[in-house]
């Protein structure tokens, strides 16, 4: 067998490397740490599995992107002085962190504002000022796609967490997984995906390969065009063909169309997760090139 180049950089980091997976046609490889978990925290790549969740209801017409995204809540959720400009939030601004907000309201990491928040995220949410007209300003947050969690409850009339173990956790054949809820069960949505990377790869895959996994269709090429085009929570790495979701401290799932190729990756580094993932990036890239060239 090839030597698997992205593999053999993630045993040179010195920061904690738990899990690393490169998904293609040929079949799933797989790199793990002998004493890592078998589920990790995927941080804010939680985001790319909520985006696809959005995608499945938009190609069954379920949701729309011009929808606003109150008009997927009960009217009981939404705090007395509502901003006015959370009416025009749309689907598709939440999707590209424009909510017109210019705040970050939490992380699920971050315990200071967990107190602050109290146990109801989405009144929390609902209550900020909006001082930027939506879909004018981004405003990377973890709130945004907490909301798309919630669109997606009332939309496929089931939790979230439901509606993607039936529709990409069963298909895909995802061993484990866990997902992060808030006090009122609501998908954390921005992050607090547990899961091993060689199944969140899958996910990668089925963008990498038109929508399709194992001859079925679970996302239309329309949707997964727009996604690129417009990042729905996939951005192009440099001026290469593969398009990333990251994770707060060195998480990845990564995709090329071009290739039809996936990977993913867990580990935690505290100061240098962007940097060493632009290094396993660089790998996976020259891994493509020796083994998957165009």
């Amino acid at each position: 067998m090839n030597e698997n180049l992205l593999f053999a950089a993630a045993m040179r980091e010195s920061d904690p490397m738990y899990d690393a997976a490169v998904v293609s046609a040929y079949g799933t490889e797989v790199w793990a740490y002998g004493q890592s978990n078998f589920l990790n925290n995927s941080h804010s790549v939680t985001k790319f599995l909520i985006a696809a969740g959005v995608g499945m209801l938009c190609d069954r017409g379920a949701v729309s992107l011009a929808d606003p995204v109150i008009s997927y809540l009960d009217p009981a959720d939404l705090p007395a002085g509502l901003d006015p400009n959370w009416r025009r939030v749309t689907v598709e601004t939440a999707l590209q962190h424009k909510t017109g907000i210019d705040k970050i309201p939490f992380g699920i990491d971050d315990a200071d504002s967990r107190q602050k928040i109290g146990d109801d995220f989405l009144r929390y949410i609902l209550s900020l000022p909006v001082p930027y007209e939506p879909g004018t300003y981004y405003r990377y947050s973890d709130a945004a796609y907490y909301l798309l969690g919630c669109v997606i409850d009332r939309a496929a009339g089931k939790p979230a967490a439901d509606f993607i173990r039936d529709n990409i956790a069963g298909p895909l054949h995802w061993e484990q997984w866990a997902a992060a809820c808030c006090p009122m069960g609501r998908l954390i949505g921005g992050g607090g995906l547990f899961i091993r990377a060689a199944d969140i790869a899958k996910l990668g895959f089925v963008y990498a390969n038109g929508g399709v996994y194992e001859g079925k269709r679970l996302l239309s090429e329309s949707w997964i065009r727009s996604a690129m085009e417009k990042d729905y929570a996939c951005t192009r790495f440099r001026d290469t063909d593969i398009f990333v979701k990251t994770g707060a401290h060195g998480q990845m799932v990564a995709f090329t169309a071009l290739r039809r190729v996936a990977a993913a990756w867990h580990g935690y580094s505290a100061e240098d997760g962007n940097n060493r993932n632009d290094r396993l990036l660089e790998a996976f890239y020259a891994h493509l090139e020796a083994y998957y060239p165009l």
